[in-house]
């Protein structure tokens, strides 16, 4: 009998859903060879209003969140957790009866909270798999006694599991989910990324910075945007806003004040891109990234190989992306004011350097987290 595997998120377009996709994605290539059946589905989450809260926060005042981390680990606060966790009960029970899977892959808290409450009061019968989307600093509503198995990227997310009353035998360290198509050979040849540079407009050999990474509001984007306009040398910026539209609206705006001045015209060329689905060909085409410090950019840059530079985070949260970057020397952290707009002029004095920097640790960092995904294949052939 074919055994069925639900791979599961929420409908937002954030790191939670991209790790879904990286695992549903290769979880289905292996289908054939393993006897089983993948399947995927984001479920808009009820939260009575908190989602768009926390986007507010994330986007605009990042450091603030740093206090709602905190209180996930506020017992109080934990069980009203559990009770509105019920909220979001129905869609999820529709789907679950529909597909009736063996084993649930869950990419996100809110749901997986759900689903250990109904399988606890009903006595449902499929495993549950969640996954910890955080690697060095993890919110506390991420781990559930009750779940059968809890993914995380390293030992730092296990040691916080066992404080947490959890069972090693529970607890299986990865590495970070990445998605297939960010490994791809090919965007590791030269030619390629000449090939992509000139579809983006960049007809020379002029250094290319990527700035964004996850709608990275605009809080971050003056760090950078008005350093331009004392550029000395040729730089081509590409700028990925994601879902922001008021950052999006910003860097259009700023672009018509830049069109004023037309000798820095010719030395930065910039590409207000907004959302992009095609993230690993147009990393391709850079030399370095200037981002967000979001997990899930963060781990798809190092599969691509490219360089890091922090110039803004979520407070709480992603405070541990920040001393991973440091302690695994992936990149910089320039999150100060002043800081990213003098890294970017001294870059643009020796690009070469600065690119091949921690060219070493960044490779090693990538093929670590390509061998996530084999894991978890491991462990399910194991299991159901």
């Amino acid at each position: 009998m074919i055994k069925k595997i639900l791979v599961l998120t929420d409908d937002m377009p954030w790191g939670h859903r991209s790790i879904a996709r990286a695992i549903y994605g290769y979880l289905k290539t292996k289908e054939k060879e393993n006897g089983w059946r993948a399947e995927y589905a984001e479920v808009k989450a009820k939260t009575a209003g908190m989602v768009d809260f926390y986007n507010f926060l994330y986007r605009y005042w990042p450091a603030s969140n740093r206090v709602l981390h905190k209180m996930s680990f506020n017992r109080g606060v934990g069980e009203v957790y559990k009770e509105m966790s019920i909220l979001n009960l129905p869609s999820l029970k529709k789907l679950v009866e529909k597909s009736k899977p063996d084993l649930i892959i869950c990419c996100y808290l809110w749901h997986s909270q759900s689903l250990v409450e109904w399988r606890k009061k009903e006595n449902r019968k499929f495993k549950l798999w969640t996954v910890v989307a955080d690697p060095w600093t993890v919110n506390a509503f991420s781990y559930f006694k009750e779940a059968d198995l809890h993914l995380v990227y390293d030992g730092v997310g296990e040691k916080e599991g066992l404080k947490r009353g959890i069972s090693k035998n529970k607890i299986l360290k990865t590495g970070w989910w990445v998605r297939e198509q960010m490994y791809e050979k090919k965007w590791k040849v030269e030619s390629c990324k000449s090939k992509v540079k000139k579809k983006l407009g960049f007809t020379d050999d002029r250094p290319v910075i990527f700035v964004g990474g996850g709608s990275l509001g605009t809080s971050a984007l003056p760090k950078l945007l008005p350093a331009l306009l004392l550029v000395k040398k040729p730089v081509g910026v590409v700028v990925n806003t994601g879902a922001d539209r008021m950052a999006f609206k910003m860097v259009a705006n700023y672009m018509k004040l830049f069109s004023n001045f037309k000798k820095k015209r010719e030395l930065v060329q910039i590409k207000n891109l907004g959302w992009i689905d095609n993230m690993a060909e147009v990393l391709t085409a850079c030399d370095i990234v200037f981002g967000k410090a979001g997990p899930n950019f963060l781990f798809d840059v190092m599969a691509v190989g490219k360089p890091f530079v922090a110039i803004t985070h979520i407070g709480g949260q992603e405070d541990g992306n920040i001393d991973l970057i440091k302690k695994k020397k992936l990149g910089w952290v320039k999150e100060k004011n002043g800081e990213a707009a003098k890294f970017l002029f001294d870059y643009l004095e020796k690009p070469g350097y600065y690119n091949k920097k921690f060219a070493k640790n960044i490779k090693r960092e990538g093929e670590n987290n390509r061998n996530s995904l084999k894991k978890v294949e491991r462990m399910i052939k194991k299991t159901i």
